[in-house]
């Protein structure tokens, strides 16, 4: 098994999350070896890791300022190489959101975007980021996080962000063409759906019917 391969598996496994790996073949018993021991502590690792953001969990729902954020810390050093490393970001992010404290939470956000080990992660901090920034009244910084999204990842959401940051900054035209994009993209039962066709409303524009 080369570098490549073995490489390959791994990012399966990160992606999946905790799904179940495979040796395949082995070439030589030092390999078939070599591949159970790496098996065997990346599955250690994992578990660590899932306990940690376990007990990350807990400390944000009992408010224990001070244990969250170092178990965040300690997330994000010892297991950055894992999902759990990025959701904690992720989950520290809301919670110095909720403190009022933007800064804190892009910082958390941006080392989020860094550390994913998946574009659909890396995806999610990035909109999240943007959110952040249009909260704080950075609307062309939303605009261009935004720009930095993969076509497909979130297309309806990152789409309704784009025309709150577009309407910030008074481009009026350019927000309805973002909500009606929005609406092309969210799944008719998506609970923002409402949302949007009232901002559009509010903009004295009819939403577009599907297909239309």
């Amino acid at each position: 098994m080369d570098d490549h391969e073995q490489g390959e598996r791994v990012r399966e496994w990160l992606r999946a999350n905790g799904a179940s790996i495979t040796t395949g073949i082995a070439i030589g018993l030092a390999g078939i070896l070599g591949w159970q021991w790496w098996q065997h502590n990346q599955g250690q690792h994992r578990l660590d890791a899932a306990a940690m953001f376990q007990s990350l969990e807990k400390a944000a729902d009992d408010k224990d300022i001070a244990t969250f954020d170092q178990l965040a810390a300690e997330l994000g050093d010892e297991f950055k190489n894992t999902p759990y490393g990025t959701m904690a970001l992720l989950r520290q992010a809301s919670e110095k959101e909720g403190q009022g404290d933007s800064a804190a939470a892009s910082k958390a956000l941006i080392e989020a975007v860094g550390a994913a080990q998946s574009p659909a992660l890396a995806a999610l901090a990035r909109l999240r980021l943007a959110r952040v920034q249009l909260a704080a009244g950075e609307a062309q910084a939303a605009l261009d996080e935004l720009a930095k999204m993969p076509a497909g990842d979130f297309t309806g959401l990152a789409a309704e962000v784009r025309g709150d940051a577009l309407l910030a900054l008074d481009r009026r035209d350019e927000a309805e063409a973002a909500y009606q994009d929005a609406l092309t993209n969210l799944e008719t039962g998506a609970p923002n759906r409402t949302v949007v066709e009232m901002k559009l409303a509010d903009l004295g524009v009819a939403a577009s019917e599907p297909g239309a």
